[in-house]
């Protein structure tokens, strides 16, 4: 099981990851330094205000967090939106191309977003029927931290597939479990990349493993 951090922990687990910082500044920093609690998309952290990084361009910034289960990533905000992206990535540079490309992602399925909620009420309606697996929510433009918090604030840390009609059911509470239900509809070749979903009358079954 793991280990839950105290807020100590985690303030002395921040002051740590700052570069060019004496030991004794760290120490310091770690009795109250500029640290942030934020809970988003499933994810509860802390983020240090004081330990920021700015992209090339300007365009985005991030911010070094860890969360109580002592997963360090890197918060990326990207101009424009008020969300952080919630990225593993060790270098924040390569935390700016991860957010970027996710965001770039998600633009395109948003285009496509009416075939998204068509098949999602074609799977609670019992007109679609297929499962959703894990490697949909990996191929997702969701992060990935996002997607293990979410499993494990429904209760089913470990699970690998589930019913689409309850990932469906689900996506009424967060719509952006619709990106995942975008992902396994492609796979299953209910949707492609041009045309629009197939929504039969008759229930269209899929094998279940």
């Amino acid at each position: 099981m793991t280990k839950i951090l105290t807020k100590v922990a985690t303030y002395e687990r921040l002051a740590h990851e700052r570069q060019m910082t004496s030991l004794i500044d760290r120490d310091v920093i770690a009795l109250g330094g500029d640290f942030t609690h934020l809970r988003s998309d499933w994810v509860s952290l802390t983020y240090d205000l004081g330990h920021k990084v700015t992209s090339d361009d300007g365009s985005q910034y991030a911010y070094r967090a860890i969360t109580r289960r002592g997963e360090l990533l890197w918060l990326v905000f990207s101009a424009g939106k008020t969300r952080g992206y919630h990225s593993e990535a060790s270098c924040p540079f390569a935390a700016f191309d991860e957010a970027r490309d996710a965001l770039a992602r998600r633009r395109q399925i948003r285009s496509r977003w009416g075939c998204v909620t068509e098949v999602a009420r074609a799977l609670r309606r019992g007109r679609l029927r297929f499962d959703i697996l894990i490697e949909d929510a990996e191929a997702s433009p969701l992060c990935a931290m996002g997607t293990r918090h979410f499993l494990r604030a429904i209760g089913v840390p470990n699970i690998k597939r589930m019913p689409g009609f309850a990932l469906a059911w689900l996506m009424l509470i967060d719509g952006q479990l619709g990106f995942v239900i975008y992902q396994a509809a492609l796979r299953e070749g209910v949707l492609d990349q041009q045309t629009h979903p197939e929504t039969p009358e008759r229930p269209m079954s899929v094998s279940q493993v």
